[in-house]
């Protein structure tokens, strides 16, 4: 298996991100402008949560709530786990399968660099892991 680096397959374009007391409408329009499933919310520049599709669907649209009248920072998922970009791929592709995370941010030191998301995970790395990944779930349902 390659031994790259998260910090090599995570898209640098732009940060995707919004503040705590922007609208839910405001980070779905960012979301919409980066083609991305997730906006960093940050407070300066110290992450405080992550607001995810699945965010949207779970928090706002089954609550009823209004995206314009709506928070990020009162729906956003809070102190999200995060991943060092030296990190080799594998640990994030292990992090993510465990916890079932679509995005895992990424920090280089204390900043904020990027977002790791599922479809950022190189395939090839995947399918090498195939048999760990599948022992880990044999394992998690055994345990159940």
């Amino acid at each position: 298996m390659a031994t790259h680096r998260v910090r090599t397959v995570i898209e640098r374009d732009s940060l995707a991100r919004t503040a705590p007391d922007d609208t839910v409408g405001t980070a779905v329009a960012t979301m919409a402008e980066h083609a991305c499933g997730s906006v960093l919310v940050m407070a300066g520049d110290e992450l405080v949560g992550i607001f995810t599709e699945r965010d949207l669907l779970l928090r706002v649209a089954a609550a009823g709530l209004e995206l314009d009248r709506t928070a990020v920072g009162e729906v956003m998922t809070r102190d999200p786990d995060t991943i060092g970009a030296d990190e080799p791929v594998a640990e994030a592709i292990r992090r993510m399968d465990e916890f079932g995370y679509r995005y895992l941010p990424v920090l280089d030191g204390d900043k904020v660099i990027g977002v790791i998301s599922t479809r950022h995970l190189p395939y090839r790395d995947v399918a090498a892991m195939a048999e760990e990944l599948e022992q880990r779930h044999a394992l998690a349902e055994h345990m159940r």
